[in-house]
């Protein structure tokens, strides 16, 4: 069994391309499987082609480590997902010849559609960024400013080093983004003045012109969770009621933009998204956009109306 789970991590690396975290949480997750099958006499000794549509269903109901009740059904999703990428690549191997996961259905979840910061909100955070303390003012700013103008993920922000900023072009070169790929990501002088102002101020502690762009006060590169914990803090100390994170910033890039009038295909390729739909979900109506909507269209044609008459006036 070692063996093969180490050739299933191997398929979802390299012939899947599925990134780090995801490969790393199906391995726990067949692993966790593996374990709850010897756990139980009944099913310690079955072979791979043993297994049935009840074994793995017993897994997915089972209590997690953490905590001694049934699974929620984000982490029912997780695991089937897992699985049902296990034994559908034990198919290809013919190694079984029957999928024991088909027809085990996924959990619906009802998604809460995240509210995203206004303008005026995001003024407020940088404001909080501002009056960090001086030896993280300039790095705190720049970080909220990268986050939203340019749609980044938190992994991708933590990720960017010094040499990627091509600053006559206004972007970030070749950023490892989600599935292991590659995009530049461009960025607005407001931006790159930030970032400008970042670097040199940090020269005195962190002399290097290499590396990674934000640094923890250990001068080591700033971790994901750090950067989570910090946009938190901020939207706290910004005084926005909700929860302020990293992919709350993503959101409100795209949402904004698509208010200004920006095609959704170049909100999609901002984003990196492969798919148009994935951008759609990133886009959120404020309250009472359809009333601003109908009264600017109504706007247009009041206008429109009143110069046809004028001509007509002229004309006679």
């Amino acid at each position: 069994m070692p063996t093969l789970l180490e050739a299933f991590e191997q398929h979802l690396r390299l012939e899947r391309r599925r990134g780090a975290l995801t490969t790393a949480r199906y391995r726990a997750i067949v692993d966790d499987f593996a374990r709850h099958l010897v756990s139980d006499p009944e099913t310690s000794s079955l072979r791979l082609t043993d297994l049935t549509r009840l074994h793995c269903i017993g897994f997915l109901r089972s209590p997690t480590r953490k905590a001694m009740q049934e699974p929620s059904r984000s982490v029912w999703n997780q695991r089937l997902s897992a699985l049902r990428s296990f034994f559908r690549w034990f198919l290809e191997q013919e190694l079984i010849v029957k999928d024991p996961t088909h027809g085990i259905e996924r959990h619906k979840i009802a998604a809460s559609e995240p509210i995203p910061l206004s303008l005026g909100e995001l003024f407020d955070l940088v404001d909080a960024a501002e009056r960090s303390s001086p030896a993280f003012r300039s790095r705190n700013t720049a970080i909220v400013l990268v986050l939203f103008n340019t749609a980044l993920r938190v992994r991708e922000l933590v990720s960017l080093n010094i040499e990627q900023i091509e600053w006559d072009a206004g972007l970030f070169r070749d950023v490892r983004t989600k599935g292991d790929k590659r995009l530049c990501a461009k960025f607005p002088p407001v931006v790159a003045a930030a970032l400008q102002r970042h670097l040199a101020e940090r020269v005195g502690r962190h002399p290097t012109s290499s590396g990674a762009i934000f640094l923890s006060m250990r001068g080591t590169r700033f971790s994901v969770r750090a950067v989570e914990e910090l946009v938190r803090e901020l939207g706290r100390k910004a005084g926005i009621s909700r929860p302020v994170t990293p992919h709350l910033l993503r959101h409100s890039c795209a949402t904004i933009l698509s208010e200004g009038g920006t095609m959704i295909k170049v909100i999609q390729g901002i984003c990196g998204h492969a798919f148009q739909a994935t951008t759609e979900r990133y886009i959120h109506a404020r309250a009472g956009a359809d009333r601003v909507a109908i009264d600017t269209l109504g706007e247009l044609v009041a206008n429109g109306l009143a110069a046809r008459r004028q001509e007509r006036a002229l004309a006679a």
